[in-house]
């Protein structure tokens, strides 16, 4: 009887130390398995902080190109071309960018461009241009020439290729020149005068 009871406690601490030897092991993966995920988290920070600082590298060294472009392009030109360029391009942009639902919003972004008189010529309530009739357009190319100020006046050409279409029918490419003439003391466009489509943008390059 006493040998069947050491034999039962024998076997019952056997049990209690391998339990406690398995809790043990459980409890060391566990606690490597935290460590490893701690590691994975880190350096997942520092790749995110390092792709941030890359991000933001990018942006300051495409600004500064941006802003190098823009001085080559404009360190020869007055003042008055400077701002026959800003102004025109806008209103070009606005013209020639559109679609059916935005087609009558053009008026609000050319209204402090142009002069009233011009204003009231492409937007008079007589008018229909307020319905695209399902037309739209985007501008792919716009170059300007300027020519010599004379007086308050000066005059350039503007070299529009752009593309439109109507519903569903496929994109139609064009290329219009237009005589442009704009008052550089209201810094506004006074006069816009089609001048043919009959070449290609080619022709003047």
């Amino acid at each position: 009887m006493k040998r069947s009871m050491v034999l039962s406690v024998v076997i019952g601490s056997l049990i209690l130390v391998m339990s406690l030897g398995a809790n043990a092991y459980q409890h060391s993966q566990v606690k490597q398995a935290q460590q490893q995920i701690g590691r994975l988290q880190e350096q997942k920070r520092q790749v995110s902080r390092q792709l941030a600082q890359s991000q933001q590298q990018k942006r300051l060294l495409s600004t500064q190109i941006g802003s190098y472009k823009t001085y080559q392009n404009n360190k020869d030109k007055s003042p008055a071309e400077l701002s026959f360029n800003t102004v025109v391009t806008k209103f070009f942009n606005v013209m020639n960018n559109f679609e059916p639902k935005s087609y009558g919003q053009r008026k609000d972004g050319v209204k402090n461009l142009i002069a009233d008189k011009l204003y009231q010529q492409y937007f008079s309530n007589k008018g229909t241009y307020g319905d695209s009739n399902s037309v739209s357009a985007k501008l792919d190319q716009l170059n300007l020439y300027t020519q010599s100020k004379q007086g308050q006046n000066m005059k350039g050409l503007a070299v529009i290729s752009y593309q439109s279409k109507s519903g569903d029918n496929d994109w139609q490419k064009a290329t219009v020149l237009y005589q442009v003439t704009f008052d550089t003391t209201t810094n506004k466009i006074t006069a816009v005068q089609n001048l043919g489509s009959s070449f290609k943008a080619s022709d003047l390059n």
